[in-house]
């Protein structure tokens, strides 16, 4: 067990109860311009891209992403706009 300080713990990005992933979570932590890599190991949806994330996401609040898949199959960029 580790004590932390305001500033320690605001640093850290947590997981509220019920169904919210980690990815869902550092998106709605992310500020505008922020840009992060979407590996596919990160990524857990058999059927579905992070770009449905993103634009479900946009639908309940008012936050705006662009996401994009890279060619060579790294992953997908997403990108806070607004």
């Amino acid at each position: 067990m580790k004590k932390l300080t305001e500033e320690e713990a605001a640093k850290i990005i947590t997981n509220a109860s019920g169904n919210s992933s980690l990815l869902r979570n550092t998106m709605l932590a992310m500020k505008t311009g922020e840009i992060i890599l979407v590996e596919p190991k990160d990524w857990k949806w058999k059927t579905k891209t992070p770009s449905t994330m993103c634009r479900r996401l946009e639908w309940h609040s008012s936050l705006r992403f662009t996401c994009k898949k890279a060619v060579d199959g790294s992953g997908w960029i997403i990108q806070r706009m607004a």
